[in-house]
């Protein structure tokens, strides 16, 4: 789960809220595999974001998988067995071409056995004190902090919540770079800037690490 935290200003104003990992991937239809993921922070509050690697449509794995063990184990009659895996196809082509149809995605392509590459990207900033979201689906939860801070978090974990069932590697890797004059007050960065205008750094493997963080001011406009 990526998390952000956000102190107010003196004028109370929310900072960021970090929409990195894009909903459409993070269904639960979807599961990221291998992925790199990198965020643009201005001094105004807007923002960019893009990632791009691989990911499992689980609907379309537990399907195959199922139909290969029932034709090892001759519990379904061979046409059966092409049946379920043309249907699992059908439903990963289905969701495929209304996912190329959304506007940030670049481009996605199906590499067999119910896997998929993709590039994506999306943008979107702070006005007025509230978050506004360019994305059809706000894939942030948020709540108002004590002191008017806005503590934020992506609704479903980096790494996906079927990735142990399906067995699959998660691995990602995550790059928050941040405009002069914005203060990062913490973080837990695996790497950090070594000059100015460098990037937080964070590499992710297990469901059970640390959830990266950063917890910053923006600049007075």
């Amino acid at each position: 789960m990526f998390r952000l935290k956000a102190r107010a200003l003196p004028r109370r104003l929310p900072l960021l809220a970090l929409v990195l990992l894009l909903p459409l991937f993070l269904q639960g239809c979807w599961t990221l595999e291998h992925y790199s993921a990198r965020v643009r922070i201005e001094a105004d509050g807007s923002y960019k974001y893009s990632i791009e690697g691989s990911a499992v449509h689980t609907a379309t794995v537990f399907a195959l998988r199922r139909a290969e063990y029932d034709a090892r184990t001759g519990k379904s009659k061979p046409e059966d067995v092409k049946k379920m895996k043309g249907d699992a196809e059908a439903k990963l082509s289905k969701d495929l071409e209304m996912l190329s149809k959304d506007p940030r995605v670049a481009s996605i392509t199906s590499t067999g056995g119910g896997r998929v590459r993709f590039m994506a990207s999306g943008k979107g900033s702070i006005a007025g004190g509230e978050i506004i979201f360019q994305e059809r689906d706000a894939p942030l939860s948020y709540a108002q902090a004590p002191g008017g801070s806005l503590s934020v978090r992506v609704k479903d974990a980096v790494v996906g919540r079927n990735a142990e069932t399906l067995g699959i590697k998660v691995e990602g890797d995550v790059t928050v770079t941040l405009a002069e004059g914005i203060q990062v007050l913490e973080h837990n960065a695996m790497k950090t800037p070594t000059v100015p205008g460098g990037a937080y750094r964070w590499h992710i493997e297990s469901p059970a690490g640390p959830a990266p963080h950063l917890v910053i001011r923006l600049p007075k406009q």
